[in-house]
């Protein structure tokens, strides 16, 4: 995944920072049992004179016998069974004094030997994540302050529930899906006039999730598309399509506001039909209808949105409420 090398930097200087973080932890263990069991100390002592006696023997071909060997073999076993012994004593776990690392896949270094490892890969997308998303309304948008009250409660002539049950089950179910959510779906698709509590309620999603360390992008489609466009011609480094098509969820706001193009529809349905393979969940926000998303996109992508969870919103454009309520 190609990506601007100031994110590249970001991440490398955060694995630093764990690193010594670790380092600091594994040095106040490390005084902690020497004040609590100064004899580790000596039995430390003891396991060192041991495994120099093995390496000598390694070294000096003439003296090494299967007997000295295992004699070797079988004191250095019982000094680290004495320490066990001590830590267990103590309340302690065995592996209390071993090096501390937030990923032991590439101790916190960021690479495995041969590629990049995915804790590096990770920061590198939360932090370009982060980027596209500070523009984003999150602290407004939360769960808590998403008003039910704003949704007519009265039921419209030939239907069955009113506006405020509607928008009563999106909102519970919004709220399960950030909780059950584990990284893997086909995602939701949001059907609604403007002014509904679409974008509120993805961003109720996104808050929730980006707390328990999960990487979501947000964006305008017609923001996000000519972000990748500026990349893709040379316009702008970095890449952020491979981060729509990779991160832990994307969501796509106001789909159809873009400018409808061959290249803009191609690249939408790269995006979506990419994430559905690998299973990657993914919001989409728009304020078309069936129809209109069918005209505008074709059977190809549009078949791919309609096969997700479909909620309908309805009520008023509580913008237009909450700006005459600010006049007043």
């Amino acid at each position: 995944m190609r990506l601007n090398k100031m994110y590249l930097d970001g991440a490398l200087k955060t694995l630093s920072e764990r690193r010594e973080q670790n380092k600091r932890l594994e040095n106040t263990r490390r005084s902690e049992i020497l004040k609590k069991i100064p004899e580790y100390e000596k039995l430390e002592a003891e396991l060192a004179l041991t495994m120099n006696e093995v390496i000598s023997l390694a070294l000096d071909k003439s003296a090494l016998t299967e007997e000295k060997v295992n004699a070797a073999f079988e004191k250095n076993q019982a000094i680290r069974q004495k320490m066990n012994d001590l830590f267990e004593k103590n309340g302690y776990p065995a592996d209390y004094l071993e090096p501390i690392f937030t990923c032991p896949k590439c101790r916190d270094k960021g690479n495995t030997g041969s590629e990049w490892c995915e804790c590096l890969c990770r920061l590198t997308n939360e932090m370009a994540a982060a980027e596209l998303n500070q523009n984003a309304p999150l602290a407004k948008s939360r769960f808590d302050n998403f008003d039910l009250n704003r949704y007519p409660d009265e039921t419209p002539k030939k239907e069955s529930v009113s506006p405020r049950e509607i928008m009563r089950d999106n909102f519970e179910y919004c709220k399960k899906f950030s909780e059950d959510f584990r990284g893997e779906g086909s995602g939701v698709l949001m059907m609604g006039s403007t002014g509904l509590g679409k974008t509120h309620l993805s961003l109720g999603i996104a808050n929730v999730l980006i707390k328990k360390g999960f990487c979501v992008v947000y964006g305008s489609v017609p923001e996000l598309i000519r972000k990748i466009q500026d990349q893709q011609f040379g316009r702008a480094d970095g890449d952020i399509l491979s981060l729509a098509t990779s991160c832990d969820l994307l969501i796509l706001d106001d789909l159809g506001a873009e400018n409808s193009t061959d290249w803009c529809v191609s690249m939408l349905y790269e995006i979506i039909n990419t994430r559905q393979n690998r299973r990657l969940p993914l919001i989409i926000n728009t304020n078309l209808d069936f129809d209109e998303l069918r005209d505008k996109y074709q059977d190809r992508l549009s078949s791919r949105m309609f096969s997700m969870k479909i909620l309908f919103f309805e009520g008023y454009d509580n913008r237009i409420e909450f700006s005459e309520n600010f006049k007043q």
